[in-house]
């Protein structure tokens, strides 16, 4: 009897460089043996048992046609022993596009992808509708962005270990690395994002939501692979759609956060509030010092317009060794900068 293989497994839809990837990631794993699971249609693994008994898991089932994303997910993390592989693709939303657009011309594809928009990303998500889309696995095919689709296995319980994209589908080999987030995803237009505020204190501060629904769940895997340019800020950050760069030029975005001032949890002029991942990236000196100044809405950044991150520091170094020697006055000074530097077009947001 011929034994199965990776590239029979995935057939046509894999190339030799998805089956290299994945034969890598799965040196000395028997696909014949009783702890490798081959699935191929994922909407049957409910019924499976054996849980946490899995080496790895391979599943030729795109994850577009999982009827309910996370709870299979979830299923799949369970049924993987410690440090199980799972491995899998999907087709995103941007390979979707290119998809259409290949096939049909220009004004028919754009009908076609705002239909998809309209009925499959955005309709789901509707508060009230969505409990109901679920509950019943109404929808039969979920639309992905590559944010979302990365976002859902972290937040179901899986570290990203390598990606590809090969035949309009983007391959992804997981490991078991964490227990599934209990909470709501985040995904809503009104979110919390959790931040450091004074003395090491979480915030959460309120935000209208300019990114792919989960990306904050990707956010460590963002700043281990993507670059960051000198303002700090993510280089082509794929989880930023173009109605997100919208509200962040114009800074509705932040505007909710004006909640967390009246609550006292932010100043209106201040440090600004970082998440603890990116915090890391500051020296431990400053990270700490930087940490008895309450966090505000409007950066002193804004007022230097410094160009490299260790000029943001130094920037921030500078307020600092302001604010506690004049407080009052130090924020009606760089408040006045700022003011001047957004109607200059020196300093701009998003």
């Amino acid at each position: 009897m011929k034994r199965k293989s990776i590239k029979d497994f995935f057939q046509e839809n894999a190339d030799e460089r998805v089956v290299a990837l994945v034969n890598r990631h799965l040196s000395g794993v028997d696909l014949d043996g009783s702890n490798v699971l081959l699935v191929s249609d994922a909407n049957v693994l409910e019924g499976i048992a054996n849980e946490g008994s899995f080496r790895c898991i391979v599943s030729s089932a795109a994850l577009n046609d999982y009827v309910r994303v996370n709870k299979s997910l979830a299923k799949i993390h369970r049924l993987l022993n410690a440090r199980g592989v799972f491995v899998g693709h999907v087709e995103t939303s941007e390979q979707y596009g290119e998809r259409v657009s290949s096939r049909y011309n220009f004004i028919i594809a754009k009908i076609i992808l705002l239909f998809s928009f309209v009925f499959e990303r955005v309709i789901p998500k509707l508060f009230g509708l969505r409990h109901v889309i679920d509950k019943f696995g109404l929808n039969k095919h979920h639309r992905l962005t590559k944010c979302e689709a990365l976002g859902r296995l972290r937040y179901c319980g899986f570290q990203i270990l390598r990606l590809m994209e090969s035949n309009n589908r983007m391959y992804f080999v997981t490991r078991k690395s964490s227990v599934p987030m209990n909470g709501a995803p985040c995904d809503g237009l009104l979110i919390k994002i959790q931040k450091v505020g004074l003395k090491g204190s979480t915030v959460n501060c309120y935000k209208l939501r300019t990114m792919h629904a989960y990306a904050n769940y990707i956010h460590d895997y963002v700043l281990d692979n993507l670059e960051i340019d000198n303002n700090g800020k993510v280089v082509q950050d794929f989880r930023v759609p173009g109605w997100g760069k919208i509200l962040r030029k114009f800074w509705l975005d932040e505007m909710p956060q004006l909640l967390n001032i009246l609550k006292g949890e932010l100043t209106f002029i201040g440090l600004r509030h970082l998440s603890r991942e990116f915090l890391e990236l500051y020296p431990e000196d400053w990270r700490n010092e930087r940490m008895r100044l309450r966090p505000g809405f409007v950066p002193p950044y804004y007022a230097d317009c410094p160009k490299t991150f260790e000029d943001i520091i130094e920037s921030e170094k500078r307020y600092y060794r302001l604010k506690k020697k004049y407080p009052i006055t130090t924020d009606v000074y760089y408040f006045i900068r700022v003011v001047i530097n957004f109607l200059t077009l020196k300093a701009r947001t998003g």
